[in-house]
């Protein structure tokens, strides 16, 4: 037989868990001027904004199969001093994009090293298969509060 202490235990606080969530939930759908902010990094949200500033140095829109992708970037937006950078490689060969393969650079200061990233390293990725894929060069600011980013087509032979 199960004893009142573990009731109060283990079974009370998922019921009062579940019906706060519940009202909590009711309440904010049912307010018709809500707004949804997942990313709460910054306080003045996130906003993006596209080849503002940024340029490919060394990208060649079609290469042969099995040789290196390189490239550096060219950052020249002056309201960026620091921030995060991802290359991201989709591959659009078939009907459903999938990601190839994603790099991070985090920590990069932009003016300091005359807006040439990544810092101190070379991107070089090896592409094997024959295709069409995408290019994502994202660039972040120190408090995530705003981005700059830039799509570019790569055809491989």
């Amino acid at each position: 037989m199960v004893k009142p202490s573990a009731f109060v235990i283990y079974v009370l606080p998922i019921v009062l868990s579940v019906s706060l969530g519940t009202a909590v939930m009711a309440e904010t759908l049912s307010n018709p001027d809500r707004e949804l902010n997942f990313l709460q990094f910054g306080g003045e949200g996130h906003t993006s904004s596209s080849k503002s500033g940024i340029s490919l140095v060394g990208f060649n829109d079609e290469m042969a199969q099995n040789s290196n992708l390189e490239f550096s970037i060219k950052f020249s937006n002056s309201d960026f001093n620091c921030g995060d950078l991802y290359i991201t490689i989709y591959d659009v060969t078939s009907s459903e994009k999938q990601v190839l393969t994603q790099s991070g650079y985090l920590k990069q200061c932009f003016i300091q090293n005359n807006d040439i990233l990544p810092v101190d390293d070379d991107y070089s990725e090896l592409i094997t298969k024959s295709g069409t894929y995408e290019i994502y060069v994202e660039i972040f600011n120190e408090k995530y509060s705003e981005n700059i980013s830039i799509t570019e087509t790569l055809r491989v032979n």
